[in-house]
């Protein structure tokens, strides 16, 4: 068995490749935002790529424009320009969100 085959197996459920906008928001009042691509997706989790120059934090917010999404992450690997992450909370952004989350949905309204 090869190495990549050992990596699939442990996966939870199957990712499918979307290649979809995304963004990363994060810090105070989540100001601070970087654009990525979601390269794959699945109901617990999605890999992005984002330039290794940006600090990704362990924990932060994912927006994919397509589907009216953000979802809040914790962060699980980060190699080069790609970074993996898990789901904790699932919001649909054309519906009030919290408070907290308002810039996101405010980002999202504005790009999608």
């Amino acid at each position: 068995m090869t190495n990549a085959r050992s990596f699939l197996d442990r996966r939870a459920e199957p990712r499918v490749s979307i290649n979809t906008r995304g963004r990363i928001m994060h810090g105070d009042k989540l100001g601070i935002w970087a654009d990525c691509v979601i390269k794959d997706l699945s109901e617990s989790g999605a890999k992005i790529e984002l330039s290794h120059l940006h600090k990704v934090p362990p924990r932060f917010i994912l927006i994919n424009f397509q589907a009216g999404m953000a979802f809040e992450v914790v962060l699980k690997w980060r190699r080069g320009d790609l970074a993996g992450m898990a789901f904790e909370v699932k919001h649909p952004l054309d519906q009030d969100v919290p408070p907290r989350l308002e810039p996101v949905r405010q980002a999202w309204l504005a790009l999608r």
